[in-house]
């Protein structure tokens, strides 16, 4: 017997969905339990399915080029599974010492894999991976780890530094910068009042990507953060400080995408909304 079809998706277990970046391929990648696949969405066959995790996949990521897929399972000592998207083969395998693992993050250079959980003291643990030699069959090494204090929900790299991130959580938004000494420092965003019973659910990258009259560092002004009280807060990436607050829903954000032109949400009241980014 050969496996067709899988029908279930659990959103609840596991919010990501990602579209595949193979050039050609007009795939959607999702979970189903402790079962990842790949669907063609114009004929609805499932293309691939990743197996080998023994509970419910809790998040994943796709890098860059879309060739690996990084997913983690939820439970005591999370087991993160690196894969090879187009065979679905697990190249490698890492256990978080963590007692729940909330995201995976690749950097754009698809060097590095971030993932955040709590550890057994409750509080937030961030592990940075090196994975760059795993497809030559090389272990992941971890190059930084930093506990901290604040609630973490979202995790991204910085597009243009690898040694840069931005992540959200309850009542706070924060930079992280990977040191040499393998620490990981944080800074605050000042938030005022803000803060004050805000979750701070997703976040994106303002990139539009450099030209020759244009370096990377114009091209990459502001970051967007969604709430659960359905307002967007716009952050300055140099000087990470608050430039504007915008009401655009009354539900949840629970996703937000960002280009050089327009500002996507996704919310609790199932609308999807557009909007260029001075709203």
């Amino acid at each position: 017997m050969e496996l067709k079809h899988i029908i279930g998706y659990q959103a609840e277990k596991c919010l990501n969905l990602k579209w595949s970046r193979q050039e050609g391929e007009n795939s959607v990648l999702f979970t189903s339990g402790g079962t990842m696949i790949a669907m063609d969405t114009e004929t609805n066959e499932q293309k691939r399915f990743f197996f080998g995790h023994s509970a419910p996949i809790c998040c994943f990521d796709l890098n860059e080029s879309g060739t690996l897929v990084a997913s983690a399972q939820e439970g005591k000592n999370s087991i993160i599974r690196i894969w090879d998207y187009l065979t679905a083969r697990c190249i490698t395998m890492v256990t978080m010492p963590v007692v729940s693992l909330k995201c995976l993050s690749f950097s754009h250079d698809g060097r590095y894999l971030a993932s955040v959980g709590k550890d057994s003291h409750n509080k937030e643990l961030i592990i940075i991976w090196d994975i760059s030699k795993v497809q030559r069959g090389e272990k992941p090494e971890i190059v930084a780890r930093q506990t901290s204090e604040f609630n973490i929900l979202a995790l991204k790299f910085s597009p243009i530094d690898v040694t840069k991130l931005a992540s959200c959580g309850k009542e706070n938004i924060r930079f992280w910068r990977v040191k040499d000494t393998g620490n990981i420092r944080g800074s605050a965003v000042v938030l005022n009042h803000h803060a004050r019973n805000t979750v701070f659910t997703s976040l994106d990258f303002e990139y539009g990507f450099k030209s020759a009259d244009r370096d990377e560092n114009e091209a990459l002004k502001r970051v967007f953060v969604g709430s659960k009280h359905g307002m967007i807060f716009q952050v300055n990436y140099q000087s990470e400080s608050l430039e504007a607050t915008y009401k655009t829903n009354d539900a949840a954000i629970y996703s937000i995408s960002v280009n050089d032109a327009f500002c996507v949400t996704g919310s609790e009241d199932q609308f999807l909304r557009v909007w260029p980014l001075d709203f």
